[in-house]
């Protein structure tokens, strides 16, 4: 029982949506957008959505290599000379399916550096005080920094911020109105606040993310209905091509034989026999899933205002409500 999930781990508030190409058709809220000023979770609140933020970045690389402004091949030098030079040899896909063996910044850092205004020099300063996690292409590690850069070539490319290119070239076309970057200093209607707690298990604010430290790695925010359209989207090429659509949902094999069941910026690991497309997300305040099942053309969302909480067991539990054919939920 979700309400009782929220409950028994002090989280404020939530939403659950289940929608199918773009109509939504379960939408659950739960307890409080925000709780110092008792405003509940709505239809229209605006929750951070983490690392599915990851999607619109790999999404935005592939319009470009559509219109073959950018090579996934390439080395990622080409267009940010002056990174340091262990990295030679990585690739703008490596950056997208987490082989590129640069470290994490976030691992380094915590979350928390997140909450701080970082300039792009302080972010690889961070990630390049550890060695290369392994070769180019040669291993498989979750980097932030990998998103970081992949968000940076993206601007380079563009000539504009991130959240500029994002806006004319996915969010308008699609109609997806309430999705944006989490900027702490923006005014955002129906913005949710985050929470954690303290050690005594008593909840505490935490700072919406910091655009600067984070760009397309984590740092955006959106609501159920914008989701929902995003989805909607990716059954078709009215954004993508099915050719790139194709290239984000393969699953990248490593020189060892191994199914990593990632491919750019998507898990793609399948669930009870199900194919599925998806990807969690974590922020100093928060957690959300996302997850496709196109075969049964549905997807999942969800959505948490509290930070280091299972969005997955959620999820789950969501997806079991609705596909009785998959039996209970696991415990």
């Amino acid at each position: 029982n979700i309400r009782n999930y929220l409950e028994e781990n002090n989280i404020p508030g939530g939403q659950i949506a289940v929608a199918s190409k773009g109509r939504i058709i379960h939408l659950q809220s739960y307890g409080m957008a925000n709780v110092e000023l008792a405003v509940p979770v709505s239809d229209q609140s605006v929750f951070e959505i983490g690392s599915i933020s990851k999607q619109f970045v790999s999404a935005a690389a592939m319009l470009l290599v559509e219109e073959g402004k950018l090579n996934l091949d390439d080395p990622i030098h080409d267009y940010l000379a002056y990174l340091p030079s262990e990295w030679l040899g990585v690739t703008m896909r490596q950056l997208l399916n987490h082989t590129s063996g640069i470290p994490d910044y976030e691992e380094i850092r915590t979350y928390d550096v997140y909450r701080f205004r970082l300039t792009p020099e302080e972010v690889i300063r961070i990630a390049h005080s550890r060695p290369m996690d392994f070769a180019p292409g040669m291993g498989r590690y979750y980097s932030n920094t990998g998103y970081f850069l992949a968000s940076m070539i993206v601007e380079r490319i563009e000539g504009r911020p991130l959240e500029q290119v994002l806006q004319s070239r996915i969010f308008e076309p699609l109609g997806m109105t309430q999705t944006g970057m989490a900027n702490p200093e923006a005014i955002i209607s129906n913005r949710v606040a985050g929470y954690w707690v303290d050690k005594a298990g008593a909840l505490i604010n935490r700072n919406p993310t910091e655009t600067s430290s984070t760009l397309g790695a984590g740092g955006m925010l959106s609501t159920a209905g914008d989701l929902a359209k995003w989805d909607a989207a990716l059954y078709d090429d009215r954004l993508l091509s099915d050719q790139s659509r194709e290239t984000l949902w393969t699953p990248v094999i490593l020189p060892n034989g191994e199914n990593t069941e990632y491919g750019l910026g998507w898990r793609v690991t399948p669930y009870a026999g199900l194919r599925s497309q998806s990807h969690g997300g974590q922020v100093a305040g928060f957690v959300a899933n996302f997850a496709r099942f196109p075969d049964q053309d549905a997807v999942i969302i969800v959505f948490m205002n509290r930070y280091r909480v299972s969005s997955e067991y959620v999820k789950v539990a969501v997806l079991h409500a609705f596909m009785p054919d998959l039996g209970p939920a696991p415990e």
